[in-house]
């Protein structure tokens, strides 16, 4: 029993290369017969909008056909085979093709990937992995997507005991397990939690002064990384 073996990617863009080619020999097809032609080997690749690296495969394709028609060797064969073109219109038709290899050339040095612009993550992707607790007795952690774009962020770490507080003039993120686009992040020591009743019950106005009501602690530069012994006490947007 024979296993099929998928096609690597260089060969499915030189099968690509390759279809694409079949317009180009149907110009080239014309070109023999004497036709004339206005196709543009440049314009057909930017329509086309293949990649440098498909592109790349079609060089050299001209090249059995232009040895084959200057017959530098004098072969009997090939002579007779092209005898149906005048040496001017041998010419021609050679030009024709040098011109379609340098359009080759041309297009592959001054190609660059068009990139997609990403779809922003929604604030329920941008706080997937955010550690966070839920609830420690009567306090319970806010809905994390409430961060995104907020410009206030209280947190307390109960293994820690620090309160942290997180503020911002353009919006609050979250990238995995921190918090970004923070102005400041200071914190201090609080070993009362019952004084965490006056932020959970207060107004926006004492939860931005609260930190500076805890007693007996020196106001530090706070940790942006968040765990799971942290909860989410408080936004302001």
């Amino acid at each position: 029993m024979s296993i099929e073996t998928k096609p690597t990617i260089q060969e499915r863009m030189q099968t690509k290369a390759e279809r694409a080619l079949d317009e180009v020999e149907s110009q080239i097809d014309k070109l023999m017969d004497k036709k004339t032609t206005s196709f543009s080997m440049y314009n057909y690749l930017t329509k086309l909008e293949y990649s440098g690296k498909v592109v790349k495969y079609m060089k050299g394709f001209t090249q059995d056909i232009v040895y084959e028609i200057k017959n530098e060797e004098s072969c009997e064969q090939l002579e007779e085979a092209y005898n149906f073109l005048t040496p001017k219109q041998k010419v021609k038709v050679i030009k024709h093709l040098e011109l379609f290899e340098k359009d080759i050339d041309k297009y592959v040095s001054e190609y660059k990937p068009i990139k997609k612009p990403r779809k922003p993550k929604s604030p329920k992707q941008l706080v997937s992995k955010l550690p966070f607790l839920k609830q420690h007795g009567k306090y319970h952690s806010i809905d994390p997507e409430e961060i995104i774009r907020a410009t206030h962020l209280f947190t307390y770490n109960i293994a820690s005991k620090k309160f942290t507080k997180f503020e911002t003039y353009g919006g609050l993120s979250v990238k995995g397990s921190r918090i970004i686009d923070f102005d400041s992040c200071q914190e201090k020591t609080l070993t009362d939690m019952k004084l965490l009743d006056r932020i959970y019950k207060g107004g926006n106005i004492i939860a931005k002064n609260f930190i500076d009501e805890i007693p007996r602690s020196k106001l530090k530069d706070g940790n942006d990384l968040l765990t799971k012994n942290t909860l989410l006490i408080k936004v302001i947007r």
